[in-house]
C-alpha cells in the first residue's frame, strides 16, 4: 500500500520520536487509504527525517 510515487489518505496518524528520529505512527482509530494521483511536487531537499533530533526540557522561571 505504502510504495514510492502512491498517494495516500492518513487518518489519526502522528510523528513520534523514536530512538532520535521521527516516524509516522497510526493509531489503532486511524487509517492509511490509497487515493487518487496527488498535483504536486515532494521538496526532497528538506527531508527532515534524516535529522537526528534530541529532547530537551525546557524549564520555565
Amino acid at each position: 500500500m505504502m510504495k514510492p510515487g502512491a498517494t495516500v489518505i492518513l487518518r489519526n496518524a502522528k510523528i513520534d520520536m523514536f530512538k532520535g528520529s521521527m516516524r509516522l505512527a497510526v493509531d489503532k482509530w486511524g487509517c492509511v487509504e490509497v487515493t487518487e494521483d496527488a498535483n504536486f511536487v515532494v521538496k526532497e531537499q528538506n527531508n527532515l527525517s534524516l535529522v537526528e533530533y534530541e529532547l530537551v526540557n525546557v524549564l520555565e522561571e
